[in-house]
């Protein structure tokens, strides 16, 4: 039961899935309908979705063991490509003169992203858990309850993977200081402190 509860929530607190909900949500909720669209259609539709058919090829192909790409020599290669992925999003966001709290937010983002990359050769940490905080982040300073709701399911999402074996408590408490090192960054940055 453990196993099959762990398994739920490490699916619906899946990055891809959480991020992609969020951008909608808040895109279509707040902003007009074209810039809302064409948001969307950046940070979903030219990040999230390339990442999800890559992860998914290269499993179906063998190159990964599995869709979460587990195997910490095998993420080197999904940092990069969505690090490389974000870069040309912060750079349309910055040249088509976007809202400061957008850019500030997909550049945060990045720079987790570049920190994760790197913590990586030493120690695989958890990405469910470090975007899932950062994400807590985002939503504070549009709904505050929200946002330590969803950062208070960190601990859950972390129990989760460590329930299923894909990370060690270590790997999970690495995830969590690094997204809440820099979603605090990006809260003082953005001055909501």
């Amino acid at each position: 039961m453990k196993q099959k509860i762990a398994a739920y929530i490490s699916l619906m607190a899946h990055p891809l899935i959480t991020i992609s909900i969020f951008i909608l949500v808040v895109m279509f909720s707040y902003e007009e309908f074209n810039k809302a669209l064409f948001i969307s259609f950046l940070l979903v539709g030219c990040v999230i979705v390339p990442s999800t058919i890559r992860n998914y090829t290269k499993t179906k192909n063998g190159e990964y063991t599995n869709f979460d790409v587990l195997v910490k020599k095998q993420r080197n290669s999904v940092y990069l490509f969505a690090i490389t992925l974000l870069v040309i999003i912060n750079c349309v966001l910055f040249f088509t003169k976007q809202s400061e709290d957008l850019f500030l937010g997909a550049l945060f983002a990045l720079f987790l992203l570049i920190v994760s990359y790197l913590v990586n050769f030493f120690i695989k940490c958890s990405g469910h858990v470090s975007l899932t905080i950062y994400l807590a982040f985002l939503i504070m300073p549009i709904n505050l309850i929200i946002g330590i709701i969803v950062l208070l399911f960190s601990g859950p999402i972390g129990w989760s993977r460590v329930e299923l074996k894909r990370h060690t408590p270590k790997e999970v408490y690495t995830g969590a200081i690094i997204g809440f090192t820099i979603g605090l960054l990006m809260i003082v940055t953005e001055g909501f402190i």
